[in-house]
């Protein structure tokens, strides 16, 4: 190699694979990553035996039942969650729940669940989108550090918004909403501020 190629902008190809694989990681950690692949996979697991066939010398097995068309629409449904968890975090809640119900959906009308391997990985696929949250940055950190230690020593943590009034009303004693008292220990249900 001569010296020209090896001071070039875009460097050697190690360090290119080692940039693209932090790239990778950093866009890895901000979704729910494992939860996708397990997704796919049990996509993939409930969409092959229905259409497949294994021949042995004369002999074929078959699973070609009813369950083909239903296997073709939960496993293009599991696809887009799997797909979604990438590409939506956002949206990682009400995939993963229909994710779960269609995983269990499968045991009864996909071959037992593709023989319940597809059932498993879509289960947990589903786990793991549901439990997963996204990382706070290192900036949100320190202040919900600072913002834990002053709420220890006893006073509280000051807040930019405003809280609202609560919609439940609340009673009053004292007085009217006149202004005049009212008899003791008399009590008003008012849904004005106190």
């Amino acid at each position: 190699m001569s010296k020209a190629s090896k001071n070039r902008p875009g460097g050697s190809s190690r360090q290119r694979l080692a940039r693209g694989r932090v790239v990778f990681r950093e866009w890895r950690r901000t979704r729910p990553f494992w939860a996708g692949v397990f997704t796919l996979i049990a996509a993939l697991l409930l969409l092959y035996p229905p259409y497949a066939s294994l021949k042995f010398g004369d002999i074929e097995v078959s699973l070609r039942t009813t369950a083909g068309i239903t296997a073709l629409v939960i496993g293009m449904v599991l696809i887009a969650c799997g797909l979604s968890f990438w590409l939506r975090p956002e949206l990682r809640m009400p995939a993963g729940i229909v994710t779960l119900v269609l995983s269990v959906v499968a045991v009864v009308t996909v071959n037992l669940g593709s023989l319940l391997l597809g059932t498993t990985t879509g289960l947990i696929g589903a786990a793991l989108a549901i439990a997963w949250s996204p990382r706070r940055g290192s900036d949100e950190r320190d202040s919900a550090d600072s913002a834990g230690a002053e709420g220890s020593s006893g006073t509280a943590p000051a807040r930019d918004d405003v809280s609202k009034p609560s919609p439940v009303p609340r009673e009053r004693a004292g007085t009217d909403g006149d202004g005049t008292a009212s008899p003791a220990g008399a009590a008003r249900v008012d849904g004005g501020e106190s």
